[in-house]
């Protein structure tokens, strides 16, 4: 049963995740490059306290993805699998030794790919999820599929 779910605050997927998580009641975090970095400009503080985030050292996402792998169990990435980001996030768990699953919709809607991703959490018992992948802006309607895949999947 995941009790915390965890993403660098990126538009997109990242914030879907942590939204989904918030309806359901479930506990919020994750990472964020130094300067409260994001592709909308920096979060503002409401957001920092509502998702209970934290700024890394450094600025740059790389080094905040990588503390948001450690910080999990595992990793879920929605999206383009192919993006630098999601290819980033692959190695980095493959690196540290944790699951990792992607949720691209390509051979499966929401409900088929959140019940496949429920089994998945269940089988790595999985108590802290680090949702990843791709920005609104890069992959338009990736807030939407991933928050409605994470509702179906969490509850």
């Amino acid at each position: 049963m995941i009790v915390r779910v965890i993403s660098g605050a990126q538009t997109g997927a990242d914030r879907a995740g942590l939204d989904a998580a918030l309806h359901l009641g479930i506990d919020v975090g994750g990472c964020v490059p130094y300067g409260w970095r994001t592709d909308e400009g920096p979060l503002c503080i409401g957001d920092r306290v509502l998702y209970k985030l934290r700024q890394h050292e450094s600025a740059e996402y790389p080094p905040r993805t990588e503390q948001n792998v450690i910080d999990s169990d595992a990793t879920v990435i929605f999206g383009d699998p192919s993006s630098p980001g999601s290819r980033l996030t692959r190695k980095l768990c493959k690196q540290h030794g944790k699951p990792v699953i992607l949720a691209t919709f390509e051979k499966h809607g929401p409900i088929q790919t959140a019940i496949n991703l429920r089994k998945w959490i269940v089988a790595n018992n999985v108590k802290v999820l680090n949702v990843a992948g791709n920005r609104e802006r890069k992959n338009p309607g990736i807030y939407k599929l991933t928050y409605d895949t994470l509702l179906e999947t969490l509850r």
